[in-house]
């Protein structure tokens, strides 16, 4: 099933017989350190778990997640999801956008590419009022990412969830529907 596509990339539903693929491609300490709730090592039970509460999603209207992939072969290399808020600090009808992309794709303009159709995505949600995300306050390429999409960075913060990877604060991001639906007429 696919959700969207641009010109180079597919976001389409995560198949089962891909996990092994997963595997190899999020476990690779570059791309999920990045990640403050992805595992480290990331191992084949992760992916089936994740596999699992991934798939009721797409039985609902609110899919959670889009695997990424080129056009040219269809295979996975990286997602993007759009979930629910882990900070007590979103607001009502605020949801988060999160993202990763192989490290061999990185550089290439891929994942701003991908990043617009699921702000499309989630915004065609008649309850979402706001995408936020958050970001190591040393992740250069992910904070030109969510610039480029149009999201506002609100300042460096605490981090109020347990981080994997120990870091005390982060940037705050958010794109309200007013300033999307303002972008898209512009």
């Amino acid at each position: 099933m696919i959700f969207a596509e641009t010109e180079r990339l597919f976001l389409r539903k995560l198949e089962r017989d891909e996990l092994p693929r997963l595997v190899q491609l999020i476990g690779v300490w570059d791309v999920v350190r990045w990640l403050s709730v992805v595992p480290f090592p990331y191992m084949m039970q992760h992916a089936e778990e994740f596999y699992a509460e991934t798939v009721e999603s797409y039985h609902t209207d609110m899919p959670e997640f889009f695997a990424l992939a080129l056009k040219t072969d269809n295979l996975l290399i990286g997602g993007i999801g759009l979930h629910a808020p882990r900070s007590a600090t979103f607001q009502p009808g605020e949801i988060e956008i999160g993202y990763w992309l192989a490290k061999n794709f990185w550089g290439r303009g891929l994942m701003s590419e991908a990043a617009k159709p699921a702000l499309d995505i989630g915004f065609a949600r008649h309850t979402t009022r706001s995408i936020g995300a958050t970001t190591s306050t040393t992740n250069h390429a992910s904070q030109k990412i969510l610039a480029k999409i149009g999201l506002r960075n609100l300042g460096e913060k605490a981090r109020e969830y347990s981080a994997l990877r120990g870091e005390e604060s982060i940037f705050r991001w958010l794109l309200t529907r007013e300033d999307y639906e303002q972008g898209k007429t512009a």
